[in-house]
């Protein structure tokens, strides 16, 4: 099972994006929407001199945020890297800096898998999460992205999945589960 950022989501990201260097435009150069600094007789003033650079400091800043949320919302969308991905014999995590290869945890390392509704600290309200308890944390990051430890659970941040977490949990149980029958099974004495 294959997990990935809701398209939808980096679509909005993009055109937010977009938005913010058209605004950029907008203030620096064009005043369409915007007001332009003070003149007198097609002459600009003094205060309309303090206004243009203050339209260019806050020109710079849209457009260089607005860039960068372009950048990264086209960037994820063409190069399609999942977030989670469920295999036979472990877990896939992207738990690094957006161009990083993702973690590979097997199923011996997991205790348990989960499910929560956490409180979001910027916010205040609920965020779904997807909880992992290790048994041994390997090689993992010790400061992750979208993620956060707290002693050996890994709670992992899954607001903008395209999956409901509930079908992700049901997926990654069911194979932490086979795992455990199989390693449990005693060879045949030969």
């Amino acid at each position: 099972m294959r997990v990935d950022r809701s398209p939808i989501r980096l679509f909005l990201f993009g055109l937010v994006g977009l938005l913010l260097m058209l605004a950029a435009v907008d203030v620096m150069w064009g005043h369409w929407l915007s007001t332009p600094p003070d003149t007198y007789s097609d002459a600009i003033t003094s205060k309309g001199k303090n206004q243009r650079r203050s339209d260019y400091v806050w020109g710079t800043f849209m457009l260089a945020s607005g860039g960068a949320l372009f950048g990264y919302a086209v960037t994820t969308l063409v190069r399609r890297r999942p977030v989670l991905v469920v295999r036979e014999d472990g877990l896939e995590l992207a738990l690094g800096s957006p161009f990083a290869e993702p973690d590979f945890v097997a199923w011996d390392a997991v205790d348990f898998i989960s499910c929560a509704a956490d409180d979001d600290p910027d916010v205040g309200e609920g965020r779904d999460v997807l909880i992992i308890d290790f048994n041994d944390c390997g090689d993992l990051p010790f400061d992750p992205w979208g993620a956060e430890w707290r002693g050996d659970r890994l709670i992992v941040d899954a607001v903008g999945w395209e999956r409901p977490i509930e079908e992700v949990v049901l997926h990654a149980a069911t194979a932490l589960e086979h795992a455990r029958l199989f390693s449990e099974e005693e060879p045949p004495d030969g």
